[in-house]
C-alpha cells in the first residue's frame, strides 16, 4: 500500500514523526514534492481565495499526491495541550482534502484533541492489525519529536535578528527562504522559535495566557524570548489569516515602545521574491543605523 504525506502546513513540524511511524508499519511512505509555483497554482483552484497562503499550498500538495497513492494521511489538530486549539481552517483542511480525494476511505485523517498519541495508534491499526507493531512504530517514531532542551547560545559580537514565524512558513523554503538568506548575507545570524525548549514556546505567563491558539502562542513567546536579545525582529504574516494578524499587532506595539527595530512582512501566491528583499535590505539599514546611533540622555 502506497500512503502519502503532504510536504505542506504541520507537516513542518511533525513530517518526520509520521514518516517514521508509517514506514515501521510497513506501508510504502510516499511524500509530495518541495512546493514550487505550479503545485501552488493548482491548489488555488480547490479552495477559496480568501484563505492564507499556508492552506493554499496545502491544497496543492493534496492535489500532487491524489492520483500517486491509495491513501493520503494528513490528521486534524483541533488543539494541543491545555485546549490551545490550532487555526479553525487548519482544523478544516482535513474535509476539504476528503472531498479532493473523492472516497472517505482513501483519507487517514485521526483527530488530534489533546492526546497525541492514541489518535495515531488507532490510525495505525488501520494499516496494520497488529498492535503490538503499531505501538512498536509509535514508539520509534516518538524519537523524532525531540525538541531543544536549552535555548540557542547568542554569540558576543555578532548580530542577531529573530524571525518570527510559523514552522510551516519558515521551512517551506518556497515560501520564506529568500527572506532568511537575504538576513543571512548581511552577516546576520536569524533565530527561529524552533530552537526554543517547548517550556518557554507553551508558557502562560502575562499576555500569553490570553491567547487560546496553540501555534500564535507560540510565535508570542518565542518574541518574548528574543526581543531584548537582538538587533530586530522581523514577523512573517500570512496574509488572510487572522490569529497572525492580531498577536503581530502586540509584537510591533511592544517593540515600538521598547525601541527595537520591527518589520512585518504579509505573505501570499502573489508576493514578489524582489519586494521582500528590497524590504529586508531597508530595514537592515535602519537597525544598522539605530546601533551606530548615541543613546540619547
Amino acid at each position: 500500500m502506497r500512503v502519502g504525506i503532504p510536504r505542506a502546513l504541520l507537516y513542518f513540524r511533525y513530517g518526520r514523526f509520521w514518516e517514521r511511524f508509517l514506514a515501521e508499519l510497513g506501508v510504502d511512505v510516499v511524500v509530495s514534492r518541495k512546493t514550487d509555483k505550479a503545485l501552488v497554482q493548482e491548489g488555488l483552484g480547490f479552495v477559496s481565495s480568501e484563505v492564507c497562503l499556508p492552506i493554499k499550498i496545502l491544497a496543492g500538495h493534496v492535489a500532487e499526491l491524489r492520483d500517486r497513492v491509495d491513501k493520503v494521511f494528513f490528521p486534524r489538530v483541533v488543539w494541543l495541550r491545555d485546549e490551545l486549539y490550532a487555526c479553525p481552517k487548519m482544523i478544516g483542511m482535513a474535509d476539504i482534502a476528503r472531498m479532493m480525494l473523492g472516497d472517505d476511505s482513501r483519507l487517514i485523517a485521526p483527530v488530534v484533541k489533546g492526546d497525541f498519541v492514541r489518535p495515531h495508534f488507532r490510525a495505525g491499526l488501520a494499516l496494520n492489525a497488529n498492535p503490538f507493531k503499531v505501538w512498536r512504530a509509535l514508539n520509534l517514531a516518538r524519537r523524532e519529536l525531540r525538541q531543544p532542551s536549552t535555548p540557542p547560545v547568542l554569540e558576543p559580537g555578532r548580530k542577531h535578528v529573530a524571525v518570527i514565524g510559523h514552522f510551516y512558513n519558515i521551512d517551506d523554503e518556497y515560501v520564506s527562504q529568500e527572506v532568511v538568506s537575504a538576513f543571512e548575507t548581511r552577516g546576520y545570524r536569524v533565530l527561529r522559535k524552533d530552537q526554543l525548549p517547548e517550556r518557554l514556546l507553551n508558557s502562560g505567563d502575562g499576555f500569553a495566557s490570553s491567547i487560546r491558539w496553540a501555534y500564535e502562542r507560540e510565535l508570542y513567546n518565542a518574541f518574548r524570548y528574543y526581543a531584548d536579545k537582538v538587533e530586530g525582529v522581523c514577523v512573517l504574516v500570512s496574509m488572510g489569516c487572522g490569529p497572525d494578524s492580531l498577536v503581530a499587532e502586540f509584537m510591533r506595539e511592544e517593540c515600538n515602545e521598547s525601541g527595537v527595530p520591527y518589520i512585518q512582512l504579509v505573505l501570499d501566491e502573489h508576493t514578489g521574491t524582489a519586494g521582500l528583499v528590497t524590504r529586508v535590505e531597508a530595514f537592515v539599514d535602519l537597525a544598522e543605523r539605530r546601533r551606530r546611533e548615541p543613546v540619547a540622555a
